[in-house]
């Protein structure tokens, strides 16, 4: 694994010194640059991408907290500084730790497993985003079932005009044919649906987006023979707006 890439910013040569010295026995970091002003840091940083960047505030020209305006708000930071009245202005503005100088390595280990937590929860997230849209693109279809039909049939997604929730099952519905019942959350038939051909209406309705027709602003038909009317919910209405015609 690649080790996680951070930036000091200081004006203190001593400071940095005292940053890398107590990085020395942390291998899965690696500094990619060490700056002394705020206005150098700025390209740098953009730059350098790092993950996190140790940042002083009383600097030269700029205030430390100056820098937060001009660069990725995803980078995590880590405030270093002589002053304990600048920690609730730093937490306000989002930094993830708060280490008074001098820096002792435990205070700095803490920082370092909160910048761990926050990366391993980044990297289940985006697991769990992988592994949803390969659900979406893995199958044509859904597998449900007839009521008191035992054996489940294969709907293909395209042909799907619309979804309804009874209870604690989805009732399916085709160009064609219908219902189908499916043991599942809209929720989580929506997790196996292609974002871009279906979307919410309410609480109770997933649409076929290239089906669907628009009513009169406010509502859709849903079905072929323009019997099944609902409403848009105000949560939805934009994309309502943006997709239907």
């Amino acid at each position: 694994m690649e080790p996680t890439k951070y930036v000091v910013i200081d004006d203190d040569m001593q400071a940095h010194n005292v940053i890398s010295k107590l990085m020395e026995i942390h291998k899965s970091y690696e500094c990619v640059g060490d700056y002394y002003d705020v206005i150098t840091a700025i390209d740098a940083v953009k730059k350098a991408n790092p993950y996190f960047i140790f940042l002083d505030i009383d600097m030269p020209n700029l205030k430390g907290f100056e820098l937060l305006k001009y660069i990725d708000k995803s980078i995590k930071v880590i405030v270093t500084t002589s002053h304990r009245n600048y920690a609730a202005e730093g937490f306000d503005r989002g930094v993830i730790d708060f280490l008074t100088k001098p820096i002792r390595q435990e205070r700095l280990f803490e920082a370092l497993n909160r910048i761990n937590s926050a990366l391993e929860t980044e990297r289940k997230l985006k697991g769990s985003s992988f592994i949803n849209n390969l659900n979406r693109e893995i199958t044509s279809y859904i597998c449900a079932s007839r009521l008191k039909e035992k054996n489940p049939v294969q709907i293909e997604k395209k042909d799907i005009y619309y979804i309804t929730k009874t209870g604690n099952h989805v009732e399916i519905y085709t160009d064609t044919d219908g219902p189908y019942y499916k043991i599942e959350s809209l929720k989580e038939i929506m997790q196996i649906l292609p974002e871009e051909d279906f979307s919410f209406a309410n609480q109770s309705y997933i649409f076929n987006i290239k089906k669907a027709k628009c009513y009169d602003g406010e509502s859709i038909i849903l079905d072929a023979d323009e019997n099944t009317i609902v409403k848009i919910s105000p949560l939805y209405k934009n994309a309502f707006k943006k997709n239907i015609k």
